[in-house]
């Protein structure tokens, strides 16, 4: 008698254990049909803008994905393409976020150098943080000092706080000195 409860206890779990297992996995494929979809909706070729509703909405969802479904390989991915697309709609603060959140959580992800050097960029161009810019600059090319981007990395550094024009005169004067 008591093995057959035992039996009927297994049974019923194993039985709850695949149900979970096959709603999270209908949950998991739904939140990448909606980010696929939301994806195809942030810009509109027609008017060539930005439609910051659907930007939003995406960046939620990224966030939902990772936080429901941290172990999956696209949760790393989703990340990214959040600190990228914050980056590119001038959110300089999420981007950060994004890449902060990138960086602590997947350590071994395979763009973190980019990350890194996005991070720079975004606080050198939008958020005006010229320490942490060189901070994070400095970083980039302490930790990966043969990326193609170092060049880039020391030139930003070599910038950071001027304006176009002052860039564009120290250029000329140069050029002028070689002549």
């Amino acid at each position: 008698m008591k093995m057959k409860k035992y039996f009927n206890l297994l049974t019923a779990l194993l039985i709850i254990g695949f149900v979970s297992c096959n709603n999270q996995k209908s949950d998991k494929n739904s939140e990448i049909s909606k980010i696929k979809e939301l994806e195809t909706q942030i810009y509109n070729e027609s008017t060539n803008s930005i439609n910051k509703k659907a930007v939003t909405d995406l960046l939620d969802a990224y966030s939902n994905f990772v936080k429901n479904f941290a172990n999956d390989s696209l949760a790393p991915e989703y990340l990214f393409k959040a600190g990228e697309i914050a980056m590119n709609t001038h959110m300089g603060t999420q981007s950060v976020f994004y890449f902060n959140k990138l960086q602590n959580n997947y350590p071994t992800y395979k763009k973190i150098p980019y990350c890194i050097f996005l991070q720079a960029f975004v606080y050198d161009s939008q958020l005006k943080k010229y320490d942490k810019a060189k901070e994070y600059y400095n970083l980039f090319i302490t930790k990966y000092p043969n990326n193609e981007l170092v060049k880039d990395a020391k030139a930003s550094i070599k910038n950071l706080g001027k304006s176009l024009d002052e860039i564009i005169k120290e250029f000329e004067n140069k050029k002028g000195d070689k002549k």
